[in-house]
């Protein structure tokens, strides 16, 4: 999925009190932390693995990876959410995550990628919300090695959308990061004001990437459904849910306004934040030419969180 010209103006971030400035940033040698250019030390009794998994909701099969960390454990997790559809999937931060001794969840919402059943925006946040919960149970706390009392939630995109509600929802959430997180009802708003004939070139040209990719669901029924149903898709009826956990915001200077937070930033910082980070860099929506920058700093931020692993 695209997002340009036809979407509001491009917003000026604003920056937080507690939040850090916002110039264009990128990685320099100094503070790239080392998980991002070398493996830790192999652990013979304790490797690290993958493992393809499934997780059910409402009798419908999701299918994921999960990436085992080295070590002895348990070990710390990352849910990790992509965006919509799926194309780009951020499977760099899993790996730099597990170097730095994160276990890592990766999943397809059901619909998307041959999970079972069909898609849809508030299918999304209730896969999240199942993705956390499976965290908790026993077989899966023994089997997986992991420490449910450390859960960090990560989304791009449409996932940052279904991050932040799963962050601002799950028991023993530690933080959640958004990167360029979509607010779909700051899309709803343009797209409602639009004919038919317009929201169908609309689909055609934004959410070209779509079609064949979902079940149930094709670019124009996106489209219709934010048209009709997306101004109740509020990014910032979380915020003050987030603001009681460190918050992790990356936006990107080459992006549409929907994905630059500004309903989302505004309602964190009335609702004075524990601990706020937000950062902007010169790149587009999916960080293409920033990638070691989004992971250093990335890294750098869950690394300072209370029962991070010491490994970096």
């Amino acid at each position: 999925m695209r997002f340009a010209s036809w979407a509001l103006a491009a917003l000026t971030v604003l920056t937080a009190g507690s939040s850090i400035g916002l110039s264009a940033l990128a990685a320099s040698p100094a503070n790239v932390p080392a998980a991002i250019y070398m493996d830790p030390p192999v652990d013979p009794a304790h490797p690290a693995y993958g493992l393809g998994v499934q997780i059910t909701n409402h009798g419908e099969v999701m299918n994921g990876m999960f990436y085992a960390p080295s070590g002895a454990g348990p070990h710390p997790v990352v849910v990790l959410i992509h965006g919509l559809p799926g194309n780009e999937q951020n499977l760099d931060l899993a790996q730099v995550l597990r170097r730095a001794g994160w276990a890592v969840v990766s999943y397809h919402y059901r619909g998307s990628w041959g999970s079972q059943g069909r898609f849809s925006i508030d299918g999304v946040l209730d896969d999240a919300d199942a993705v956390v919960a499976e965290l908790h149970r026993p077989e899966i706390i023994k089997r997986w090695n992991i420490d449910p009392k450390r859960i960090v939630v990560i989304g791009h995109s449409l996932g940052g959308f279904a991050a932040a509600h799963a962050g601002a929802t799950a028991k023993d959430v530690l933080g959640t990061a958004l990167i360029a997180p979509w607010d779909p009802s700051i899309d709803a708003a343009a797209l409602s004001r639009l004919d038919k004939a317009t929201q169908d070139k609309v689909a055609e040209t934004q959410f070209d990437d779509i079609d064949g990719r979902l079940t149930g669901a094709t670019g124009k029924d996106i489209v219709a459904a934010l048209a009709v149903r997306g101004a109740g898709w509020k990014l910032s009826d979380n915020a003050q849910a987030l603001a009681t956990r460190p918050l992790f915001i990356a936006v990107a200077e080459r992006d549409s306004e929907s994905c630059k937070v500004p309903r989302l930033l505004p309602a964190v910082e009335a609702s004075h934040p524990v601990s706020l980070q937000i950062l902007k860099f010169n790149t587009d929506h999916g960080f293409n030419d920033h990638r070691i920058a989004l992971e250093t700093h990335l890294l750098n931020w869950i690394s300072s969180l209370p029962g991070a692993p010491s490994v970096q």
